[in-house]
C-alpha cells in the first residue's frame, strides 16, 4: 500500500494524471511502499500508520525517481559529454531518514 495518491505524485512530477499515466504512477508509488516497509522492518503487529509524514514523503520522492528512472536507461541520464552517471543505491538516502520509523535491527 502505497503512502501517497497518484494525484500527489503528478503533482510532484508536475504532471496531470490521465488515463495513459495513471497504472505507472501507481506503480512508481507501490514500488517506493515495498522499499519502504522493507527498510524499516515493521513486524506484523505493528504497522505503520498509512498517513505518517516521513513515509509520505519518502513515498513521493521515491516515486519521483521511479517514473523517472524510465528516462536513464542503462544507468546514464543524457548524452554525450553531458551525461551522467547514476549512483548505485539510490534508495541509501531514503533508507536513512526512515531510521525512526523503523522497529527492527539486524544482528551482527
Amino acid at each position: 500500500m502505497a503512502y501517497a495518491t497518484v494525484d500527489e505524485l503528478a503533482a510532484a512530477l508536475r504532471t496531470s494524471v490521465t488515463a495513459e499515466n495513471s497504472a505507472i504512477l501507481q506503480r512508481c508509488l507501490d514500488a517506493a511502499a515495498l522499499e519502504i516497509d522493507d527498510a524499516i522492518c515493521r513486524p506484523a503487529d505493528d504497522p505503520l500508520d498509512p498517513t505518517d509524514p516521513l513515509a509520505h514523503s519518502v513515498n513521493l520522492m521515491r516515486g519521483v525517481e521511479w517514473f523517472k528512472a524510465n528516462d536513464a536507461a542503462f544507468g546514464y541520464l543524457g548524452a554525450g559529454e553531458d551525461a551522467l552517471r547514476l549512483p548505485r543505491s539510490t534508495f541509501a538516502r531514503h533508507a536513512a531518514a526512515l531510521t525512526p520509523l523503523r522497529r527492527a535491527w539486524g544482528v551482527a
